[in-house]
């Protein structure tokens, strides 16, 4: 695996860490991240796209993981590398070996095997069947049933 990919996944480890755990600002926090690292062009976006996009469908990544998990106490650092694997292997279509690889490599090495095993498992659960458009989405029911509400069939 190249240097750039596990340091790319590890700054967006960091900043998924920061948003859950402090409340922080994706936008703030990524653009701090990305000033103070020394990462490529091609790098930084694929940071700002792990980031934005695993923020962006928390609930149907939570759900996808915790189809696998039995506990209830998951550290944020370890959740959010659940949430970023998860996101390659589900949103972006990355091989399986690269996602679960790069991830595990960048999780801390007391969690390794546990995230190693969680992401395996998703991967070779294929294609994900989502219980409703609001988990799929990442949508809260609420605006679900309003957009059923305002549109009817359209929706």
């Amino acid at each position: 695996m190249n240097e750039s990919g596990l340091e790319s996944r590890r700054l967006a480890i960091d900043a998924l860490v920061r948003i859950d755990e402090d409340g922080a600002y994706a936008n703030l926090v990524l653009s701090k991240i990305l000033d103070e690292s020394t990462l490529e062009t091609r790098d930084r976006g694929f940071v700002t796209e792990l980031v934005y996009g695993t923020t962006r469908m928390r609930r149907a990544l939570d759900y996808v993981v915790d189809r696998f998990i039995v506990r209830d106490d998951i550290e944020a650092r370890v959740r959010a590398c659940l949430r970023t694997g998860a996101y390659q292997l589900v949103f972006l279509g990355t091989p399986a070996h690269a996602a679960v690889d790069a991830t595990v490599a960048a999780t801390p090495k007391r969690a390794r095997g546990f995230v190693n095993a969680i992401l395996r498992k998703v991967a070779a659960s294929g294609a994900v069947e989502w219980p409703t458009d609001a988990i799929r989405l990442s949508y809260p029911n609420w605006m679900i049933d309003r957009l059923a509400a305002d549109l009817g069939d359209r929706a």
